[in-house]
């Protein structure tokens, strides 16, 4: 799989930028000294940064499934059962990264068009004991006074 990211940033024009180590960390694994200074991620970030790399993952696994394709042409008798496992394995990858990035986004338009809304409480005058809208208290038909 490391081979079709490194196809497939070869071959888009403007390549996803994919960390290669955690955040906060540098080659030699030491901490940088910003690290400590950032403040928590917000879950809107968060969800931004996976949605990216969801679009990256996808990607390189699109490159592959063509890379697989091509393979799967040049493909002796002996060889081609095993490249079209493969090829199928990749198709269900793609499938299933296409299928999340699009319930993710589904689901981000409809927290979207239902976020406006505001409920508003209305007060029950109907129980014995609660207050009406002039904050007096009222009795039941059937309470002695």
């Amino acid at each position: 799989m490391a081979k079709a990211a490194e196809r497939a940033n070869a071959a888009s024009a403007e390549p996803a930028a994919a960390p290669s180590q955690p955040a906060g960390t540098s080659a030699d694994g030491a901490s940088e000294p910003e690290a400590s200074k950032r403040t928590s991620m917000t879950p809107a970030a968060a969800l931004k940064r996976h949605v990216e790399w969801l679009e990256y993952a996808l990607g390189a696994a699109s490159a592959e499934e063509s890379y697989r394709a091509g393979r799967l042409e040049k493909a002796t008798k002996a060889n081609r059962d095993k490249r079209a496992a493969r090829l199928g394995e990749v198709r269900e990858e793609v499938e299933e990264l296409t299928a999340l990035l699009q319930g993710i986004r589904d689901l981000q338009a409809r927290s979207k068009s239902s976020a406006p809304r505001r409920t508003t409480k209305t007060r029950s005058t109907s129980r014995t004991g609660r207050t009406t809208t002039t904050g007096r208290r009222t009795r039941s038909a059937g309470a002695s006074t």
